[in-house]
């Protein structure tokens, strides 16, 4: 992991031990399946989650000033009512990609959506990318603007959006706007800022109709990600291909995964991506 800011030392019984910036965070997922290791000191975590009706309870104290530093940009954490820290690390393959991405990524048009704390839109900065970042909770999207302080990308051509992030597309496509790069990082289900439902199963189809109509004639690059059981990385490739019709570059799917250092596989989702040549 980037800069050994993430280690998975074990799952089990619909939880997982991880040492997330320098602290051992313990926390119950239903996608943590099988037993857990007879070797590793499950007590030894700082910091316990456990979900209380639709939220988390968690305890102890997370230091004042906790980070995930990605080598290129810094992710502020702390825990929160979601059962989630600040960062996604099964996502730090897809920073590393558009780092090393080839393709001259200056001066492109890139949308996020779903963007979170914000990893992705910064990787994308980075890069020099203009970026329109999108997620329904004005709490995110502060807290991913303090990412882009934090990370000295404060300056950088970011637009913050606190949208839906259909109405947004839809929106976009009236006004005529068209974008470069696609990423999009869809959950099971959301509420948008008015009330807007999104529930994955029904909406993707057409989440990804929309893409493809926002970047018809000037696609440079598509990521897609998601973490909904039942939709897997062949059915997204054949979904986005059917959209997006790409003509000369590279794409493949692949499962997202994080892996303790025994090479137990704890699946964390499911990803398409592709690159104009």
């Amino acid at each position: 992991m980037l800069n050994h800011q993430y280690d998975l030392l074990d799952f089990g019984r619909n939880e997982k031990l991880e040492c997330i910036g320098g602290v051992v965070v313990r926390r119950e997922t239903p996608s943590a399946p099988g037993g857990k290791a007879s070797s590793v000191d499950w007590g030894q975590a700082r910091l316990r989650g456990k979900v209380a009706g639709d939220k988390y309870s968690w305890d102890g104290i997370a230091p004042a000033d906790w980070r995930f530093d990605a080598g290129d940009f810094q992710l502020q954490l702390k825990p929160t009512p979601s059962g989630q820290v600040g960062v996604f690390p099964e996502q730090s393959v897809n920073w590393e990609w558009i780092k090393r991405c080839p393709a001259d990524l200056a001066g492109l048009k890139a949308i996020n959506l779903f963007g979170y704390t914000g990893a992705t839109t910064l990787s994308l900065a980075n890069r020099g990318a203009q970026v329109v970042h999108v997620d329904a909770a004005k709490s995110v999207v502060s807290w991913a603007r303090a990412n882009a302080q934090t990370s000295g990308l404060a300056d950088s051509p970011i637009r913050w959006m606190v949208e839906d992030a259909l109405t947004f597309v839809r929106r976009e496509l009236k006004r005529g706007n068209k974008y470069d790069i696609i990423v999009a990082d869809p959950p099971s289900f959301g509420r948008g800022p008015k009330g807007e439902r999104w529930k994955l199963q029904r909406d993707l189809f057409h989440l990804i109709e929309s893409l493809s109509e926002l970047s018809r004639g000037r696609c440079k690059m598509v990521l897609l990600s998601c973490h909904t059981p039942g939709v897997d990385h062949r059915q997204l490739k054949s979904e986005v291909e059917s959209q997006f019709h790409f003509e000369a570059g590279t794409g493949e799917s692949f499962a997202l995964e994080l892996r303790t250092k025994e090479n137990k596989s704890l699946p964390s989702g499911n990803c398409f991506r592709w690159v104009a040549d």
